[in-house]
């Protein structure tokens, strides 16, 4: 495994399967992870799993439909937008304020249990091939418990509408995976996922571990295809 230090002068920017990115400055405290693709519909999400790489809980896998929510201070459509200024909410603490559980889980985005990943709004694909489609995550590295949580795995999974339609990963067309300082806007590093992943409808596509011999944090791109969708993953593979 090759390792690359992000606090290295002459740091490359790509970086591919197998490498090691290790996140040795201290100032770097919250991570954000786009995937952008071309074509199909993808749902993006998080696994937050303890030191024998499986979730123990359901607030563990951080999707679309996670019951935990994050209100955003700033609507998704506002200039001045920003996914890490808001509070928890829950529906029964918020539901008032919305006609029903869908309104709400729209207007809110996902977060884990211990607050330290945020989740992506859906951005929905229409037929059109050439549209660019980008989903987001975030990882507040200084909320993460590490105890509990040494790796947080990310995925992506076609949109079950999509697979009855016999589409698969292989719809999502040059998907690109860009790593930033959240706070800062600046890039680290990003990789293509250049496989095309025959038959496969959902794809694990990078993870992020705590080393604690180091106390540093460290990423690892991947490229692990799997026929089942989301909820394979979450009951098969890391359950």
């Amino acid at each position: 495994m090759a390792k690359k230090l992000f606090s290295d002068s002459d740091f490359d920017k790509t970086i591919n399967i197998g490498d090691q990115l290790v996140f040795d400055k201290q100032d770097l405290k919250a991570l954000r992870i786009d995937l952008t693709w071309l074509g199909t519909d993808l749902d993006v999400c998080a696994f937050l799993l303890g030191e024998d790489n499986l979730i123990h809980d359901k607030a563990d896998l951080v999707y679309f439909n996670s019951q935990l929510r994050w209100k955003t201070t700033k609507e998704f459509n506002d200039p001045d937008f920003n996914p890490l200024e808001g509070k928890v909410s829950t529906w029964a603490q918020d539901g008032g304020n919305y006609k029903n559980p869908r309104k709400w889980m729209e207007s809110t985005l996902p977060i884990s249990s211990d607050g330290s990943v945020i989740g992506s709004w859906d951005d929905m694909a229409d037929d059109d091939a050439d549209e660019e489609c980008g989903e987001t995550m975030h990882v507040l590295l200084e909320e993460v418990d590490v105890h509990k949580y040494p790796k947080i795995v990310f995925a992506a999974a076609v949109a079950k509408d999509r697979i009855q339609k016999g589409e698969t990963f292989a719809d999502a067309h040059d998907p690109v995976v860009s790593i930033y300082d959240a706070d800062t806007d600046e890039l680290i590093a990003e990789y293509k996922l250049a496989q095309q992943f025959p038959g496969k409808d959902v794809v694990c596509f990078g993870e992020v571990s705590y080393d604690e011999s180091t106390m540093i944090w460290n990423f690892e791109p991947m490229a692990d295809g799997y026929t089942g969708g989301m909820m394979f993953l979450a009951t098969e593979v890391f359950n």
